[in-house]
């Protein structure tokens, strides 16, 4: 029997492993014995809680352990009850039927499986504890008696400040001066998320609105030979904000290695978009417990593009995008499906996140000798770098009694009353205005986009990376006369330490302004121009009115002449 078991337990040490540890059990003295843990991997960063159950009790001779009872760490009665549940088990009505069934099973790792998560269920309040910090690799832990344990460990944070996984695994107390050393292998995943711009990978990136944005996941697949998981969950779940539009409706490229993996047989994909206006990824690996005995260690590469919307921030808030990976962690769990179900014990990843900054400029049309007088009706066109699309927000401005904006002898609104002191500044003291921001994507065949001034006379071009513009009057308001001149705008972006953008912009090569550009054009109206001829023509029409004038002074002085004869 104990050459057996010991066989059995070697199968249960490599079945229900999760974390990358060694454990090595030695003792100074008898009573206790100690059971010595370490890190095995320098990249172990995590802090560990460990509880360790005797499950079977077993006297020692000649190093051999023999006459085994159930252990005081487990309910025996309610484990058999459990263990008859599985089919290898059913026929056992006490621990020696157990151990026979251990015996004749002990190269069959689905049954050791089977085995420890039956017997995970029923563990009893008697334990041993410790812990292990995040910056410790060694801790000790006292057990009084010789036999079999269990050792539950659970990660309760990783060095990206995961979350954790339990394992379990069984180590035999024999003497002080017997060692049994346990290699157990990391079963906490990770997931990254990057830009790709090139061969460049970065969490941010600036873009013009429609420019196609590449998202990249990375992953790699969970050492899960031996495990003792009977399925295992994996998960992963990127949220687009409302300012970016996931392209097309075909599954991300999705690769183990380099193999391209297919929809519906190897994961399934699913996008959701939200009133708010997020889009929500998820995509769920199928029957990941069987990839994981061949494809372990090889790397998760999830690639799909992305572009800026009419809901794009111009802010520094950006446009983020954000990512996770829930996966199974705990091996004595009775997993029913490849997605987690409510009540399924997971872990989670923290959440890694990209964010795509994009600017704007902004037109402000004037008289030109009164340069506070704001004037709609105009419209202009932009072209340059990526401007096939371009965001277009006007405010308009509409007679409503409910309004809260007044209208100013500008052409500029508030939402400032007037008072006795202000109210020659206003158009109207009774007059209130409804205000409607009209954002809107503008698309065009040819790199140049035509949008007209709202009510206010200012229209803003957003959604504009970096480059160089030129911005040109197309239709000048009602009354003045076109100015087409065209005006250069040149926008730059660079990055602080925090991944925050810094835009500057030059007009027509001036000096660079570090806030978003503002800018005014002028027109002139038709009536200031000079009329034809310099000196005008009134001269012309007043001369000619005298000569006709005279004529007929003449022509009548003739007459009366004529009828003296």
């Amino acid at each position: 029997m104990t050459k057996t078991m010991k066989k059995f337990i070697s199968l249960f040490l490599s079945a229900v492993m999760v974390l990358a540890l060694g454990i090595t059990v030695m003792a100074a003295d008898p009573d206790p014995y100690t059971i010595t843990i370490n890190k095995v991997s320098a990249n172990d960063k995590s802090a560990h809680n460990y509880e360790v159950y005797q499950i079977f009790d077993a006297k020692v001779e000649n190093d051999k352990l023999y006459d085994f009872k159930w252990g005081s760490g487990v309910d025996g009665d309610a484990a058999l009850t459990e263990l008859k549940k599985l089919e290898d088990f059913k026929d056992c009505t006490s621990l020696p039927d157990v151990l026979a069934v251990l015996e004749a099973q002990a190269d069959n790792s689905a049954v050791v499986d089977a085995f420890a998560t039956a017997v995970s269920k029923h563990l009893t309040s008697t334990k041993k504890e410790g812990a292990m910090a995040a910056t410790e690799t060694t801790t000790n832990i006292g057990v009084e008696k010789t036999g079999y344990y269990l050792v539950k460990d659970t990660i309760t944070g990783g060095a990206n400040g995961q979350e954790g996984a339990v394992s379990k695994f069984m180590l035999d107390v024999v003497k002080p001066t017997t060692a049994v050393s346990v290699n157990t292998k990391a079963v906490v995943p990770e997931l990254d998320k990057k830009i790709v711009t090139g061969e460049t990978r970065d969490v941010k990136n600036q873009a013009s609105v429609g420019d196609a944005i590449t998202f990249e996941l990375t992953s790699e697949v969970p050492d899960l030979r031996n495990s003792g998981y009977n399925k295992y969950c994996f998960v992963m779940n990127d949220t687009l904000s409302a300012g970016l539009t996931y392209i097309g409706d075909a599954a991300p490229t999705v690769k183990i290695g380099s193999t391209t993996l297919t929809e519906n047989t190897d994961f399934t994909f699913e996008k959701t978009t939200a009133t708010d206006g997020k889009t929500t990824l998820k995509i769920v690996f199928k029957d990941m417990l069987t990839k994981a005995q061949t494809l372990y260690g090889q790397p998760i590469v999830v690639t799909y593009q992305a572009k800026l919307n009419e809901k794009a921030d111009v802010t520094n808030a950006g446009n983020p995008n954000t990512a996770n990976l829930i996966y199974s962690n705990d091996p004595s769990h009775n997993y029913t499906s490849d997605e987690p179900g409510n009540g399924d014990p997971t872990g989670k990843t923290p959440d890694k996140e990209t964010i795509t900054y994009t600017t704007g400029v902004s037109v402000i049309k004037v008289d030109e000798n009164d340069q506070t007088l704001r004037l709609p009706g105009a419209e202009f066109k932009i072209d340059g770098t990526s401007s096939k699309q371009v965001i277009s927000k006007t405010n308009e401005f509409t007679p409503d009694a409910s309004g809260t904006y007044y209208k100013l002898k500008t052409g500029e609104y508030t939402e400032e009353a007037p008072s006795a002191a202000t109210e020659d500044k206003y158009a109207s003291k009774t007059d209130k205005y409804k205000l409607v921001e009209n954002t809107t994507l503008v698309e065009e065949s040819e790199s140049v986009v035509k949008s007209a001034v709202g009510t206010d006379g200012e229209l803003t071009f957003n959604g504009l990376g970096a480059g160089t513009y030129t911005i040109t009057e197309t239709k000048a308001p009602d009354g003045y006369v076109l100015d087409p001149t065209p005006r250069t705008v040149e926008i730059t972006c660079t990055f602080d330490s925090n991944n925050k953008p810094t835009w500057s912009y030059k007009l027509d090569s001036n000096t660079a302004v570090p806030n978003q550009l503002q800018f005014k054009v002028t027109n002139k109206k038709t009536s200031d121009l000079p009329k034809t001829g310099g000196i005008g023509t009134t001269i012309f029409y007043a001369g000619g009115a005298v000569l006709v004038l005279g004529g007929i002074v003449l022509l009548v002085l003739k007459k009366k002449g004529s009828e003296k004869e």
